[in-house]
């Protein structure tokens, strides 16, 4: 006989990264993706290059689409983002933004 403990479903690993890497990889805005902002502007301690690639392509890819939808620097630091994590996304995309 089992008891209860072994019946319950096996525990899944949750893994924050992936959580705000898809964060910000999604198109819809929400609390969840100004968290996840917010979070990634913070991880300014931390030199952009030691940030792990698929949060810094992650970044890229929301800050890229800020850009598209006509948002200006300042726009894009008031929802969440550091300067300093704009700037270096801003160079790696080869773009600027007013």
């Amino acid at each position: 006989m089992k008891t209860q403990e072994q019946e319950q479903a096996p525990a899944v690993s949750v893994d924050p990264m992936e959580d705000l890497c898809e964060a910000l990889f999604s198109t819809e805005e929400g609390a969840k993706k100004k968290a996840a902002r917010q979070t990634a502007g913070a991880m300014t301690q931390r030199p952009w290059p030691q940030l792990p690639s698929r949060l810094r392509s992650a970044v890229r890819s929301d800050i890229g689409r800020l850009l598209d939808s006509g948002e200006a620097r300042a726009q894009i630091i008031e929802t969440g983002y550091s300067a300093g994590v704009v700037n270096q996304a801003l160079r790696d995309l080869g773009r600027s933004a007013a």
